[in-house]
Parts: structure tokens; C-alpha cells; sequence
């Protein structure tokens, strides 16, 4: 029986990496508004290519030469690349603070703009086949409502981004 719980674990450790590299999906609504998402949004829907790789690191330069009476201190870590500067680890500090904040709130916000999106395809479905007037009135009521929900939702992400990227500023910048 201990062979179960082991074999079950690492099957699940197989699984975390192909979870953690999920597709994105970039989506344009029928009113010409933007969507990303993780599922395609229809059958012309390509997958996004994202840049994995890291911006490399800026150059520091050499400290000047030791006084007389000082020791010799090397610059280098000790993985050999020069410590980077109070300014640079704020920084850098500050730009995954923004990114995480961003993908905080910009990834439900898309999730929710994609169900509105797919509950505004079957809407136009059931548009284009509607016999009457009253019924096509109706669904054009709806997708209108949908429509501005959309809108209120890539407002409310842009503001709730926007006041995250202040919070991370001044968290991590020294003030004057």
C-alpha cells in the first residue's frame, strides 16, 4: 500500500509542469474589444506566443581600486556576476510587484470578459435564427447589456491596474 501514495505523487509532480505552461488565447468580440483567454474563444482563435526568456541583466561596473590600507574585497558573487546595485533590486522589486498585481487582476477580468464573449456568440446565434421581431428585439437588449458589461469590466481592471502599479511605486521607490 505505500507504492499507491508515492506512485500518485509523482504522477502529480509529472503533471504540475504541463498546468503551469497554459495557453493563451487572444480573442476579438463582435463590437471589436480585446479578450485574452486561456480557452480559444472560437475555431479561429490562435494560441499566443509569449516570450519566456528574461531581459539579461544590465552591466555593473568594476568598483575602483582599494586605498593602501583597505583589503581587497571582490565585487563578484559567488555565482560571478557583480551584486546589483540598492537601485537595481528596488527596481526589479517593483516590476514583479506590477506584474504580479497585473496578473492578478487581469487574468479573472479576461476570464470574465471571455464568458461574457461566449454568452454574446450564442445570443447572435439564436439572433440570426429568431423568427419575429419581439424575440429579435429582446436578444438585441441583452447582447446591448453584455456589451456594457464588458466595458464596466475592462474599466474596472484598468482602474483596479492602474491604482496597483501606484501601490508597487511607492512601496518599493525611495522618496526623495
Amino acid at each position: 500500500m505505500p507504492f499507491l501514495p508515492a506512485t500518485l505523487l509523482l504522477l502529480l509532480l509529472f503533471l504540475l509542469p504541463a498546468s503551469a505552461s497554459a495557453q493563451v488565447y487572444k480573442c476579438k468580440g463582435k463590437s471589436g474589444e480585446t479578450a485574452y483567454s486561456e480557452h480559444p474563444c472560437d475555431a479561429n482563435a490562435q494560441p499566443m506566443k509569449l516570450r519566456s526568456e528574461r531581459l539579461p541583466a544590465p552591466v555593473a561596473l568594476p568598483p575602483p581600486p582599494a586605498e593602501a590600507g583597505e583589503p581587497e574585497q571582490s565585487p563578484l558573487r559567488e555565482s560571478g556576476s557583480p551584486p546589483p546595485a540598492p537601485a537595481e533590486q528596488d527596481r526589479s522589486a517593483e516590476r514583479g510587484c506590477i506584474a504580479t498585481a497585473t496578473a492578478s487582476i487581469y487574468g479573472p477580468s479576461n476570464d470574465r470578459v471571455a464568458t461574457y464573449q461566449q454568452q454574446m456568440a450564442m445570443l447572435g446565434e439564436q439572433l440570426d435564427n429568431a423568427a419575429d421581431a419581439k424575440r429579435s428585439q429582446a436578444l438585441q437588449a441583452r447582447m446591448d447589456n453584455l456589451r456594457r458589461a464588458i466595458s464596466r469590466e475592462h474599466a474596472y481592471a484598468h482602474d483596479q491596474v492602474n491604482a496597483a502599479r501606484r501601490r508597487c511605486v511607492e512601496q518599493y521607490r525611495p522618496t526623495p
